[in-house]
């Protein structure tokens, strides 16, 4: 019995055939990796252990009576004693060929059927993929990131490969891909306010995401820590509660709140608060799915044509999920992404695959639920450097 190493199955099939000739017997096969640096650039070898059917043939023992003394079974191959796996194989047949040893018909038809389970796993083996064809280590570092299979590729094509100079060093690839992530990361549009004039700023989204709670950070962040003078307005009547807890947050900041049920209610309300810096405008969660209130939204926010209108989305969708949300409230033109809950998400694959293929500016990110404090404009480098962090799961 013997133990081959090589990088790939096929070499290692070729080493087996070369040592212990086409008659060996596959005994067991795994994949493994060595070297590299923290997991990354770590090249997948695969070991296959064999041995040699070489045991010589039984004698051929004449058949006994049952009525005399049962006579031991005698197995046909030394080896198979030694190798559980190939007992296995033989299952049945073996059981059958140890009650009948005597039976030389029975002998070579047993050999017959593992000769032939031989050259089956061997034609398995030539079919498996070629490791030409396994993806590299950034390609299963993205993925596993949940970022989409084909912006993965279109990332890493044109990256310097293995058999160039920079190609060999982890640390220059991985810089390279941290620029390339950076850049879809860079368009970062927050509020900006002027003390002349009044800037409208709707929040709309999925139910859940947490917009009420986010309004309520903003609105503490520019009254109180920039001294801008702001307004609250809410049309999310459909939860009582969120106009209960808008008012506690609306009274412990000190700033006045508005409570509207029409597009004609909220013209009104704006018009009243001109005067303000800011008014930020809280909207009932909306599920994607539902046309009716997606056309009620949209109505809403018609009567301000300047009003910037940010949709917010959960850092924790899938990203199949937030592509339908975005795709659907797309009716309400969004102008910028608001991400929530990053301090709750595994990675930011959504963030990013939703940032690569829609031409939306990046806002603000959420870590949390203390008001004001974790609220924070998004920052390009560190997202791209969470983006790559060695991924432990």
């Amino acid at each position: 019995m013997k133990v081959f190493t090589a990088a790939n199955m096929q070499d290692a099939i070729a080493q087996v055939k070369n040592d212990l000739g086409r008659d060996a017997v596959i005994l067991h096969t795994r994949k493994f990796r060595t070297g590299g640096v923290l997991g990354l650039f770590a090249k997948e070898s695969v070991e296959v252990m064999a041995a040699v059917d070489n045991a010589p043939p039984q004698p051929v023992t004449p058949p006994v009576p049952l009525a005399s003394s049962p006579v031991p079974a005698q197995p046909s191959l030394g080896s198979s004693q030694n190798s559980p796996i190939l007992e296995k194989r033989m299952g049945s047949g073996l059981a059958a060929y140890q009650a009948n040893a005597g039976d030389t018909a029975n002998s070579v038809a047993l050999q017959m059927e593992i000769a032939n389970m031989r050259k089956m796993i061997e034609q398995m083996l030539e079919k498996m993929p070629k490791s030409e064809k396994q993806l590299s280590p950034l390609h299963e570092l993205l993925q596993k990131n949940d970022v989409d299979a084909h912006i993965a590729e279109e990332l890493l094509k044109g990256l310097p490969d293995a058999k160039s100079p920079a190609g060999t060093n982890p640390e220059v690839i991985r810089q390279l891909l941290l620029e390339r992530v950076s850049s879809h990361f860079k368009r970062v549009d927050g509020i900006v306010l002027s003390p002349d004039s009044c800037k409208t700023v709707a929040l709309i989204g999925p139910t859940g995401v947490g917009k009420t709670t986010t309004i309520a950070k903003l609105a503490a962040s520019f009254a109180i820590k920039e001294n801008f003078k702001v307004a609250l307005v809410t049309a999310d009547t459909y939860r009582i509660a969120a106009v209960e807890q808008l008012k506690i947050y609306a009274d412990i900041i000190g700033v006045p709140l508005e409570i509207v049920y029409t597009p004609d209610e909220l013209r009104t309300a704006l018009h009243r608060h001109k005067d303000k810096n800011l008014v930020l405008v809280d909207t009932a969660g909306r599920s994607p799915k539902n046309q009716y209130q997606l056309g009620e939204l949209q109505a809403l926010l018609t009567v301000n044509p300047q009003m910037e209108v940010y949709l917010v989305l959960s850092a924790t969708t899938k990203y199949q999920e937030a592509l339908d949300a975005v795709n659907k409230f797309s009716v309400c033109s969004p102008k910028k992404f608001l991400f929530t809950k990053l301090d709750e998400a595994s990675n930011l694959g959504t963030v990013f695959n939703l940032l690569y293929q829609f031409p939306a500016s990046l806002s603000y990110v959420t870590t949390g639920q203390n008001v004001p404090d974790d609220i924070e404009l998004a920052d390009p480098q560190q997202l791209a450097n969470l983006m790559l962090r060695i991924h432990n799961a």
